[in-house]
């Protein structure tokens, strides 16, 4: 396989990692808009069991933010290894999907914590 052959499958193979890369950072600007406006109402919150559950809220969006970064870095480092094994025809293969596997995992972890925030948002101070 040439080395124009090599770039264009590594171009190809990386594209649904792309797609995937620009869906979790729309994910994660909308996390980071979520947790600005809770640290907003922060600021706002008198009674003091309403500063609890807003902290308990802030937590979990940050750690949403936090969990969907990672995913994204690891989407992009697959991006990286896809295409260094397509040129340097090395057999990475494992690498590759283990670390697609875990960008995958941290995202189910993010949305797992945005789920959580989500519902305590809708139940209330208690």
């Amino acid at each position: 396989m040439t080395t124009l052959e090599a770039v264009e499958r590594a171009i190809s193979l990386a594209l649904a990692p792309a797609f995937l890369l620009t869906a979790t950072m729309t994910a994660l600007n909308a996390l980071t808009s979520r947790l600005t406006r809770i640290l907003d109402r922060m600021g706002d919150a008198a009674r003091p069991n309403e500063q609890a559950w807003l902290q308990r809220r802030s937590r979990l969006a940050r750690r949403a933010v936090q969990l969907c970064a990672v995913s994204a870095f690891l989407v992009a480092l697959q991006v990286v290894l896809t295409f260094g094994a397509a040129l340097l025809e090395g057999q990475s293969g494992a690498l590759i999907a283990i670390v697609l596997s875990l960008a995958m995992l941290a995202f189910m972890a993010a949305m797992l914590a945005f789920l959580v925030e989500t519902i305590m948002a809708e139940r209330g101070p208690r």
